[in-house]
């Protein structure tokens, strides 16, 4: 029985393409590259999303948490699949030396194969739509400008005059293709002493909310906060 954070098998990657691609009847719904790109914007960006916030943006219509399916059973194996491979995304990221293993595809060209990472870009472009005034401190900086670079070249319109020199074959895509992973763990590591102190920020809000003046004080000194910690002046 896999875990919440079991990675996806194989098997499991093809279901969840071949649902996105035949049984999402919209055609802005995802498809699988797409999805990933998307699940890595969210997961490395500067604030925590909720799967409410983010699930409507997979199907396409915007709107509806739930993807079209024939019985509940469907319902969480989909929703099981998604959850599973956003958490592996944060689970290669946290654990050890940070690292991705994107799902984009290959395509062939005069018999050598590249990388296409078009369809993951524009997914990841999407990501960083939902909360792009987030985003937007980064993106100003000139570094922050170089590691979004090739994920702005291969996943958005109208990125620049230099766009289509940039982009026009597939060695060329492939090339930028190459540079995404590195660049994703870039801003992953710039992000997270800001997820970092959001975190703290919402536990402190979070503690102060729930202990009142006369409450025991969570210091563990058996008295009464307003006694204790919630005393003028009073440190530990």
């Amino acid at each position: 029985m896999p875990t919440p954070f079991t990675p996806l098998t194989e098997e499991e990657i093809q279901q969840l393409d071949h649902f996105l691609l035949h049984e999402v009847q919209c055609d802005e719904s995802m498809t699988l590259d797409a999805l990933d790109g998307y699940l890595h914007a969210i997961a490395i960006g500067p604030r925590t999303l909720m799967p409410q916030q983010w699930m409507p943006g997979i199907w396409g219509d915007g709107q509806s948490m739930m993807p079209p399916v024939d019985s509940i059973e469907q319902l969480n194996h989909i929703l099981g699949l998604i959850m599973r491979r956003f958490n592996s995304i944060i689970t290669g990221l946290e654990e050890g030396a940070p690292e991705i293993s994107p799902l984009w595809f290959t395509t062939e060209y005069r018999n050598k194969e590249y990388d296409d990472a078009e369809g993951w870009a524009y997914g990841f472009t999407e990501g960083v739509k939902l909360c792009q005034q987030d985003w937007q401190p980064l993106l100003d900086t000139d570094q922050g400008k170089e590691w979004y670079l090739p994920i702005g070249l291969l996943g958005e319109d109208d990125f620049g005059p230099d766009q289509d020199a940039l982009t026009r074959t597939p060695a060329m895509r492939g090339k930028l293709a190459r540079k995404i992973p590195l660049a994703v763990i870039a801003m992953y590591e710039y992000w997270l002493p800001y997820r970092h102190a959001i975190y703290e920020r919402q536990v402190a809000k979070t503690l102060q909310a729930k202990v009142g003046r006369n409450d025991p004080c969570p210091c563990g000194s058996g008295k009464k906060f307003k006694k204790c910690c919630g005393a003028a002046g009073v440190l530990h």
